[in-house]
């Protein structure tokens, strides 16, 4: 299970530094007038907050539903 852990712990974080990134090259970008990239650059920063609500959330389930196991 802590092998289970670790991994998913860096695929999140992984996932995390990818948003932020691709939320820096869209806003730049955008802010340039190099293409039409509004919708991807609200669309990244909209991810920067759900995924890390998302993982939260499910931590907290887990929590919950591994008390109610022992």
């Amino acid at each position: 299970m802590k092998k289970i852990k670790q991994i998913l712990a860096l695929a999140a974080v992984t996932i995390m530094i990818l948003c932020a990134l691709l939320t820096l090259i869209f806003a730049f970008l955008t802010y340039f007038n190099v293409g039409n990239f509004s919708d991807a650059w609200k669309a990244s920063a909209w991810c920067m907050v759900v995924i890390p609500c998302f993982i939260y959330a499910m931590l907290l389930i887990y929590k919950v539903l591994d008390k109610r196991n022992k």
